[in-house]
C-alpha cells in the first residue's frame, strides 16, 4: 500500500501534469484568439476593454471572501450544508457585483471621457451574475485534486468563448465582440459546472455555523483581494488617464503575454500545491517543510530557469506574432517578465501561509505592493514616461519579499539556500536565453 508521502507525491505530479498540459492548450487558444482579434479589431478596442475589465475585476476582488479556498482547506469542505451555504453566498455576491457594475458605469464613462463605457460595463457585468450560479463542484474537485475532470472542462468553456468572440468580431467588428464572447463563456461555465461535474447538487441553504466559518476565514481574503486589485490593476487605471486608448491597448497586449506565463505559475500553486499543502497540514503537519523544499526545487528547475531564458525573447516573439502596430509591446514584455520570475517564488510562500491559516500576510503584502504601484506609477510617468511605468510594475513584488519572509521564518519554513538557489537558476536562465538568441539571430 502506498505511503501518504508517496500518495501525495503522485497526486501532485499528476495534478501538475494535467495543469501544465491544460494551461499549454489554454494559452495556445488564447494566443490564437489574440492573433485573430488583433487583425479583426483596432488597438483602441483592447484599450477600452481593458478599462471595462479593470472595473469588473476590481468589483470581483473587492467582494472576494475566499469561498473557493475555504472549501479546499476547511474540514467541512465536503459537507453538503457547508457547500450549499457557500453557493448561496456566491449567488448573492454575483447579484451584488452586477448591481455595482451598473452603478459605476456612468461615473467611469465621465472620468475617462468614454460614453460607451456606460453601456459596456453593465453588459460585461452580467458575467459576474452568471458566474455566481456556477456549481461548488468546481472547488470540491480541486479540493480532491481531481484535475482529470477539471482541465478538459476548463478548455471546453474557453473554446466556446473563443469561438463566440471570433465569430462576433468577424461579423460585427468592435469592442462588443469582446463583451459578447465573455458572456457566452460565462454561461458555458455555469451550465457545464452543474451538468458535467459530480458532487453536491447545489440549492439555496443557510447554515449559521458554516456561514460563520466562511466569513471568519473570508474577512482576511477580502482584505487581501481588495489590495490585490489595486496593486495588479492600478497600472491600467492610472495609464487610462495618461495615454490614449491605442497605447493602452498595446500595453495590455504586453501584460496579457506576460500574464500567460504568470498564469501558469499561479495556477500550479493555487490549483495543485495549495490543495497539496492543505492535505499535508490536515494530516501530517510535520512534513510540510520537506514538501515545500521539494516543491521549490521543482519551481526553480521547471519555472524559474525557462522563464529567465524566455525573458530574452520578448521583442522577438512580439515582432514575429503581431503586426507593426503592436511591436512596442516587445520591450514591455521583456521587462514585465521580471515580475513573473518573482511571482513564481513568492506565491509559493503565500500559499503556505494561507493554508496554515495566516492569510493576514497576504493582506500586508498586498498593501505594500499597492503603495508601491500607486506611488511609483505617477513618479515613473513624470520622470521617465511609459518606460518608467513599465519598470515600476515589473519591480512591484520587491516590497512583498520582506513580508513573506517574516511569515515563513515565524513558521520555521524559510531557507536561505532555497532563495540563493533561485537566484542562481535565474542567472543561468538569462545566460541560456542570451546564448540561444545569439545563435538564432
Amino acid at each position: 500500500m502506498l505511503s501518504s508521502a508517496t500518495s501525495l507525491k503522485a497526486l501532485v505530479i499528476r495534478g501538475s501534469a494535467w495543469t501544465v498540459a491544460g494551461h499549454g492548450v489554454s494559452q495556445l487558444i488564447r494566443l490564437a484568439s489574440s492573433l485573430i482579434l488583433t487583425r479583426l479589431l483596432f488597438p483602441d478596442a483592447f484599450g477600452v476593454m481593458s478599462l471595462v475589465w479593470v472595473v469588473l475585476y476590481g468589483l470581483e476582488m473587492m467582494s472576494d471572501v475566499g469561498l473557493g479556498p475555504a472549501i479546499i482547506r476547511d474540514k467541512r469542505g465536503a459537507d453538503p450544508d457547508f457547500l450549499n451555504t457557500a453557493w448561496t453566498l456566491q449567488v448573492i455576491r454575483g447579484a451584488i457585483l452586477w448591481a455595482a457594475s451598473c452603478a459605476l458605469a456612468y461615473p467611469m464613462a465621465s472620468v475617462y471621457g468614454l460614453p460607451e463605457l456606460a453601456r459596456l460595463i453593465p453588459a460585461a457585468g452580467l458575467s459576474a451574475l452568471i458566474y455566481g450560479f456556477g456549481s461548488t463542484a468546481w472547488h470540491a474537485c480541486r479540493r480532491e485534486m481531481q484535475f482529470r475532470r477539471l482541465v478538459p472542462l476548463e478548455l471546453l468553456v474557453q473554446v466556446i468563448g473563443f469561438i463566440a468572440t471570433v465569430l462576433w468580431a468577424y461579423l460585427q467588428p468592435g469592442v462588443w465582440a469582446l463583451v459578447g464572447g465573455s458572456l457566452i463563456g460565462s454561461l458555458a461555465y455555469a451550465i457545464t459546472s452543474h451538468a458535467l461535474l459530480p458532487g453536491t447538487r447545489n440549492r439555496f441553504r443557510w447554515e449559521s455555523e458554516a456561514a460563520r466559518s466562511l466569513f471568519g476565514f473570508g474577512k482576511w481574503i477580502f482584505l487581501s483581494s481588495a489590495f490585490t486589485f489595486l496593486s495588479t490593476q492600478g497600472d491600467r487605471l492610472l495609464l487610462g488617464r495618461y495615454v490614449d486608448m491605442a497605447q493602452l491597448g498595446v500595453y495590455s497586449i504586453a501584460v496579457i503575454l506576460s500574464e500567460a506565463i504568470q498564469g501558469l505559475v499561479i495556477k500550479i500553486h493555487h490549483g495543485v500545491l495549495f490543495p497539496a499543502y492543505g492535505k499535508v497540514v490536515r494530516e501530517e503537519r510535520e512534513r510540510l517543510a520537506s514538501v515545500i523544499g521539494r516543491a521549490r526545487l521543482a519551481i526553480d528547475v521547471f519555472v524559474v530557469l525557462p522563464v529567465a531564458a524566455l525573458t530574452m525573447f520578448g521583442s522577438w516573439v512580439v515582432n514575429l506574432l503581431y503586426d507593426q502596430r503592436y511591436h512596442a509591446a516587445g520591450w514591455m514584455l521583456q521587462v514585465l517578465c521580471i515580475r513573473v520570475l518573482m511571482v513564481a517564488v513568492l506565491v509559493n510562500s503565500e500559499s503556505c501561509l494561507v493554508v496554515l491559516g495566516r492569510p493576514q500576510y497576504s493582506v500586508v503584502q498586498n498593501i505594500c505592493r499597492t503603495i508601491w504601484i500607486l506611488a511609483g506609477i505617477p513618479f515613473g510617468w513624470t520622470f521617465f514616461g511609459l518606460e518608467g511605468v513599465v519598470w515600476v510594475v515589473a519591480l512591484s513584488e520587491i516590497p512583498t519579499v520582506a513580508v513573506l519572509w517574516v511569515g515563513m521564518a515565524r513558521h520555521q519554513l524559510l531557507s536561505p539556500w532555497w532563495e540563493l538557489r533561485t537566484v542562481l537558476f535565474t542567472g543561468a536562465g538569462v545566460l541560456l536565453g542570451s546564448a540561444l538568441l545569439h545563435v538564432m539571430l
